[in-house]
């Protein structure tokens, strides 16, 4: 399987209503070679560029409102002081990427394709991003998505968020057995995490001043 990413990003210098939020449309497709292959499913994903939004003194309340209500509500659960919150910033990057939806052709539900999906998209669109967010709407989806590492973000309930922190992410994806049907793979331990992250530490973007 593949993913066909494509985004709408203007040229011009960014403000508050406009570059400071970028949204991607993914398709994901069989991997073979037809000229117009059947989709398998597809996501709506944003990466917030936090960093960009303060090097440009634009507050990122006005960022998100400016985008969507849906990125709006994101603002006070986990930004403060146009930054992200002490506890959802880890050190790996700064700006937060937000799954808006994700939906996979009934006939390849049960294989963890959306997983393997969020997985990637944190190995790829997610770099120099700190969090990453995405809805839930019932326990089920809580029991889905916490083997790959999310958390229900406080205050929690019915429905809320759960988030990723993506520096001390560990848990893979890939379908060693049975090609199209993903698993989450044996995490790694803290002692093998720690010398992981020695190695392939990112630095980090931009500090905040006190």
């Amino acid at each position: 399987m593949r993913l066909h990413v494509s985004a709408d990003i203007p040229l011009s210098e960014p403000n508050a209503s406009s570059g400071l939020v970028t949204w991607f449309s993914i398709d994901i497709l069989p991997h073979d070679d037809a000229p117009n292959p059947a989709r398998i499913g597809h996501a709506r994903v944003a990466r917030i560029h936090i960093s960009s939004a303060l090097d440009l003194n634009v507050p990122l309340l006005d960022v998100l409102d400016a985008d969507s209500g849906e990125l709006e509500a994101l603002h006070d659960i986990f930004f403060e002081n146009d930054w992200p919150k002490d506890e959802y910033l880890e050190g790996g990057g700064n700006d937060a990427l937000y799954i808006s939806e994700l939906v996979i052709d009934p006939a390849y539900e049960g294989r963890n394709i959306d997983l393997a999906l969020v997985r990637r998209l944190c190995d790829t669109l997610a770099q120099g991003c700190t969090v990453a967010i995405l809805p839930y709407a019932s326990q089920r989806d809580i029991d889905h998505w916490t083997p790959l590492g999310f958390e229900v973000t406080p205050p929690g309930g019915a429905e809320g968020y759960l988030h990723l922190l993506l520096e001390t992410r560990t848990a893979r994806m890939d379908d060693p057995d049975q090609p199209g049907v993903f698993k989450v793979l044996p995490s790694a331990s803290p002692k093998e995490a720690g010398r992981h992250h020695e190695t392939t530490h990112l630095p980090r973007l931009r500090t905040r001043s006190s």
